[in-house]
Formats: structure tokens, sequence, C-alpha cells
């Protein structure tokens, strides 16, 4: 009996530091410099990694990788990885990185390049299925597909491009209804409902899911160790949105017409990683329920083994339609530091360095 009570009181406990007792933590910004040279320079910031000391940005526009030295609050320019075209070697639209070791695997608009850290090719596969997201473990390659004829959500290919294995039925996670919805062709509306990421913990795999929260933990293999809900120990706002996604895109149906051709983002995050241990989340910046943009940045930590929040980091804007789009962690748990990309209406992406105050000397 009291071993009962002690797991009920512990259950209430981590319920109520999940969403309270969590520390609230103010973070300072400095502006990251970059050292352009001649051929670094950027259009946007789709997607970002760090790999030691080596830097790198998708330049969607330009169909390359930009590969920078990071040393203190610094980026030096290396190299340009990949030139536009389907060839060997060419990019076309890079979405997504993703490191392991001493490779770099891009994805694109045809499929996945490896590359060394050098910016040496090594090869090139194409993908038959439509791809959202993509990790890469050093051997295998994971995507995520919302493709309609591909029955499971996550598939799994060598570095060949042969296909291994898939996994975790769309249709039980989230079943989409395509009558109810107006305008959107069935390959938008996949891509819409299984926007997430894919990440990696020692030998967990996991999907986080941007619209609805839930986070699915596989092994290896692909066999489900775990499913938990964002929304449960996130605030009100991230709750709203978990719920108005589910209403719109599952439950009621979407008419793309009378939202004036656009899909809303009502994310609940815009990145995570998994560090030590910890899940960190940079949450995404409009606030549902007050309907207006956040005055602040904002990153979460998540105990993933008790499932609640224990800290969160802030920093306030610098401009009134700020917002953050991607990170990686640069820090420790005692001491994180979170290097972002941070939009800003009218003006060039700019990465910047967000600190703990207490830890700036």
């Amino acid at each position: 009996m009291r071993k009962r009570l002690w797991l009920f009181i512990t259950i209430i406990f981590w319920g109520q530091a999940g969403q309270i007792g969590a520390e609230t933590i103010k973070l300072v910004r400095t502006d990251v410099i970059i050292d352009f040279k001649e051929e670094g320079f950027y259009k946007s910031i789709p997607f970002i990694a760090l790999q030691g000391d080596l830097f790198f940005i998708t330049d969607n526009f330009a169909h390359r990788v930009l590969e920078y030295r990071f040393r203190g609050n610094t980026l030096e320019f290396l190299r340009a990885i990949g030139r536009p075209g389907q060839g060997p070697g060419d990019l076309m639209h890079p979405m997504d990185i993703s490191i392991s070791a001493d490779i770099l695997a891009v994805k694109d608009e045809s499929g996945i390049s490896f590359f060394g850290l050098d910016g040496d090719f090594k090869n090139k596969f194409p993908l038959l299925s439509w791809a959202e997201t993509m990790m890469f473990t050093g051997e295998e390659i994971y995507t995520t597909s919302y493709d309609e004829a591909k029955p499971n959500l996550i598939q799994v290919y060598s570095r060949k491009g042969e296909s291994l294995r898939s996994f975790q039925n769309k249709k039980s996670l989230y079943p989409i209804r395509y009558d109810i919805h107006k305008g959107l062709s069935t390959d938008q509306l996949g891509r819409t409902v299984f926007e997430g990421l894919l990440r990696r913990d020692g030998q967990s795999i996991y999907f986080l899911s941007r619209r609805f929260g839930n986070v699915l933990r596989f092994g290896p293999s692909g066999s489900k160790k775990g499913n938990w809900e964002l929304s449960q120990i996130l605030g009100k706002n991230e709750k709203a949105k978990a719920a108005v996604n589910r209403k719109t895109f599952l439950e009621e149906g979407f008419d793309l017409a009378k939202n004036k051709g656009r899909i809303p983002h009502n994310y609940l995050f815009e990145d995570a990683q998994f560090v030590g241990g910890r899940l960190y989340l940079l949450l995404e910046n409009y606030d549902l329920v007050a309907n207006k943009v956040k005055p602040a940045i904002e990153f979460v930590e998540i105990d993933p083994e008790a499932w609640a929040v224990i800290g969160t980091y802030t920093a306030d804007v610098q401009a009134k339609w700020e917002s953050p789009a991607n990170f990686v962690f640069i820090g420790d748990k005692r001491n994180p530091v979170f290097l972002a990309a941070v939009r800003s209406p009218g003006e060039d992406e700019k990465l910047c360095i967000f600190r703990p105050e207490a830890n700036v000397k």
C-alpha cells in the first residue's frame, strides 16, 4: 500500500513539475560574427548542423551546403559543398542535413547525397517516395514518408539506397479522412499531417510531431518503446495548438480556399535536439490563445524518463515579428547554450548564441 501511495504521489509531483514547478532561466543573446569571405553568403537558413567545430547551413536558393569553422562567437567560411544540378555531387534545393562521424548526408528534391566533411562527394541515391525529414546514423538513413502509397511513416535505407525496413503504420497514428478536406492534394495533406522530426538518443529513434505533439520512441529495428504527448506537459498555448490541429486536420476538415490558400503554421515547436538524456525544444513563438506573437524566444528542457519539463530558457525578442527557426546545442546539462537561427522581417536571417544569464561573465 505504501509503495502504491508513493508512486501516486510521485506521478502527481512530476505532473505538476512538468507545467508549474520547472525553473525559468533568463538567456543572454550574442550575435554570431560571420566571416563570409567571397562565397559564404546565404539567403536563408532552412537547416543547420554542428559537428565538432564545423558548422553547416543549407543554402536552398543556391543549391549547396555552406561549411564554416565555429570558434567562440565567430563563423569562418571554409567551403561550399555541392552545386546546382541532378548529377553526382549536384544538389537541387537541399532540404535537410544530418551528420554522423565524418560523413555529411544531404536530402534534396531528388534523393540523398553523401559528402566528406572536406566537401568530397561520396555517393548518392534517389528517393522514390516523398520524404519530409531525414536522419543519418552512420550506416543507415531514416526518412519519414508522407507518400499515400507508403503505409508506414518511417522508411530505412542503407548507404547505397537499398530499402531495409519500414515501421509505424500511418493510419494507426493519424487516420486521415481525405473526403472532409477541400483544395488539398493527398500529398499536401499527408505532408501537413505528418510534419515532424526524426532524432536519435543512443540506440533509440524518435519521431516528434510538430502539429500534434506526439513523441514516439523506437528501437533500431522499429519496435515501439513508448508514445508520449507534449501537450500533457507544455503550456496552454501548446495544448490549444494540438487541439486545434486535431480538430482541423483529423476531425472536421480543412478548406484551402476559405483560408486564402494558406495552411496555418500552428506548430508546437520549431526544432528539437536530444542531448545527454534530455530533450530540448525550441518552441514556436505564436501564442494561439492570446492571438499574438510572443515577446520571447523560448527553449524547454524535458526529462524523457519522468516526462516532465525541468527547465524553461527565455530571451527577449529584439524586433516585433522576430521568430526563431532552428538550433543546435553547444553546451551541456550544467551550462546549456543554444546556437539558433533567428528571422526578422525585412532583414537577413542571423545566427545568435543564447547563454544562461548567470553564466555570462
